[in-house]
């Protein structure tokens, strides 16, 4: 069976990315910096230039890349950074220099942040050399907070900004949010490589740890293409150091960009050999031409471009192979998953967050299986839809919304069960995953408040729903170590106090979810944990003579459960 063939892209990328205005605009307001910079190492400022687009610029003193100090080329660890860890790469290095300006203007940039979260619109954080590697450490922390607007995801473009991490960061689930602009005129992106331009005390071992993340967007007087294949770029950026003569003159890119603008960047290119003759090999080698890498370069450098080339074909066809079939194949598998959720639920006597806490039967234990499946599957679409560009993921995220939906509110009271079970305290803040959180808030930018003629048709369907917030049971449990903190000897008059503002805010938030009949009447079960708290906290109140009286302990009282659902 013939394969269906490739072609490659990165000029036609380029010259789209060129043709917009992002990049005259951030290198604009960068320029406009470095006319008022003075000393200091590194300085930023904000630019609003209308209600829909914000740059914030960073800049740094010429003298951070003319004369680097000793061991600037390091790899260190900083726990400013220990979000960007996963299971895979448990360990994530970023550039000392990168760190030695970032870290003094970390609380500085707090401010900035605040006033960030309040703007709507496309947000542009731009930097040059090792201004450029502030501004991309300081885009990963927002990215990483969550804080600002939903349509307000912030987009980098550096300017000759050197490497700044290793394997980790380059695995992160950002990359799409990077675009690295470098000239092959410019050894600052390959200043911490090993070569004869590292800092001289900087070890061997220390710098080969350097990956590419992000884009980039390589240029010549010749043409411009865009890449984001890290081995090759990796190549080509020791190519650059190892090759500009002279020392570390400042690049003029807004010259470079301006001539990229004016010529027809197609024509001229060398003829491709016949040995290139698929598309796909032709085009990778048209494009490293366009930017200044013949092949012979290349094999003065020990880059092999026909085994590169393979590489990058065979991960081109893995992706298009792995994102076709075996898709409808995982759909199926999860869609049989959740009916034997769906099925544990109906046979659950106690309820299925109780019996799944319990672990009273070997059903309860298989559980664990579909359990770890559902939550591999959605771990993985919630990263796809970060990984995404903000309108492709907007569209992502509304096509799977419900589906999403309907996991976060079965599975994670089994997640709520485990912890608890386990003699975990706090979930919501201790235990809670990530992804867990972003469909909620996904969940919650697009639903509407219901309507009194919604909440009429929700209460006639109320038996057979889901408990819609997926965090339920972890209130219930709190409320229940609230009661038992309140009936121990050893509870102090802070802790006591504290406890019953806390059951006095549960009860209201329970009663809003009756009210709302945004709750399974499963939570009324005799044995389950919720009339459990009941069982505790009714107790409580009468022994202490409590006069307290809420529209919830009157529903309880009465019985009104009884006729809910």
């Amino acid at each position: 069976m013939n394969q269906v063939p490739l072609f490659s892209s990165a000029r036609e990328l380029a010259n789209l990315v060129l043709s917009s205005n992002l990049i005259d605009c951030a290198l604009t307001k960068i320029l406009e910096l470095k006319r008022d910079q003075t000393a200091l190492p590194v300085q930023y400022r904000l630019y609003q230039l209308s209600s829909k687009c914000t740059i914030v610029a960073f800049v740094s003193s010429p003298d951070c890349t003319q004369y680097p100090l000793p061991g600037q080329g390091d790899l260190d660890r900083s726990p400013l950074f220990d979000f960007l860890r996963t299971e895979e790469y448990p360990s994530v290095s970023i550039n000392r220099a990168a760190l030695t300006l970032f870290t003094p203007l970390h609380d500085h940039l707090s401010g900035l942040t605040d006033e960030l979260t309040q703007i709507e619109g496309q947000l542009i954080i731009t930097g040059h050399s090792l201004g450029g590697s502030v501004a991309s450490l300081f885009t990963l922390r927002l990215l990483d907070g969550n804080l600002l607007k939903p349509k307000c995801r912030p987009f980098c473009i550096t300017f000759g900004s050197p490497l700044i991490g290793d394997f980790g960061l380059q695995h992160s689930i950002w990359n799409s949010f990077f675009l690295h602009v470098v000239s092959n005129q410019d050894p600052v992106p390959g200043l911490f490589l090993p070569s004869g331009r590292s800092p001289p005390t900087s070890s061997h071992s220390q710098t080969t740890g350097y990956k590419p993340f992000g884009t980039y967007l390589l240029c010549s007087e010749l043409g411009c293409a865009c890449f984001d294949n890290p081995d090759l770029i990796l190549g080509l950026l020791k190519v650059i150091s190892s090759e500009v003569a002279g020392g570390l003159q400042d690049v003029d890119y807004g010259e470079i960009l301006r001539n990229l603008k004016e010529r027809a960047i197609c024509k001229g290119l060398p003829q491709v050999g016949e040995r290139f003759a698929d598309p796909f090999s032709a085009g990778i080698i048209m494009e490293l031409e366009t930017i200044g890498f013949n092949q012979t370069k290349l094999l003065q450098h020990n880059i092999d471009i026909n085994a590169m080339i393979r590489t990058m074909e065979a991960e081109t066809r893995r992706l298009i192979q792995k994102n076709k079939p075996s898709d409808a194949k995982k759909l199926n598998d999860i869609k049989r998953d959740m009916a034997q959720l769906e099925w544990y639920k109906k046979k659950s006597e106690m309820g299925y967050y109780d019996c799944f806490k319990n672990q009273g039967s070997k059903r309860d234990l298989n559980v664990e299986q579909f359990r770890g499946n559902l939550t591999m599957y959605w771990e993985d679409m919630v990263a796809q839809v970060q990984r995404k560009p903000q309108e492709e993921g907007a569209t992502f995220r509304t096509r799977w919304l419900y589906a999403g939906t309907v996991y976060r509110r079965m599975v994670e009271p089994l997640d709520i069960a485990a912890f608890y079970r386990e003699g975990g305290t706090d979930y919501i803040n201790n235990g809670r995953s990530l992804h867990y959180k972003l469909l909620q808030q996904w969940y919650e930018e697009d639903v509407k408040p219901p309507s009194r003629d919604k909440l009429d048709s929700k209460k006639q369907k109320v038996s057979g729903i889901l408990t819609e917030d997926s965090l339920f049971w972890a209130h219930v449990e709190e409320a229940i170590l609230s009661c038992e903190l309140l009936k121990s000897e050893n509870c102090t008059l802070e802790q006591g106090k504290s406890s019953w503002d806390n059951l006095v805010k549960f009860e209201e938030y329970v009663m809003e979810q009756i009210n709302n009949y945004a709750a399974s009447p499963e939570i009324f079960l005799r044995e389950s944990s919720f009339m459990k708290w009941w069982g505790l906290y009714e107790g409580y109140i009468d022994t202490c003579s409590n006069s307290h009286g809420s529209p919830l302990i009157n529903f309880m009282k009465k019985r009104s459960y009884m006729k809910y659902g």
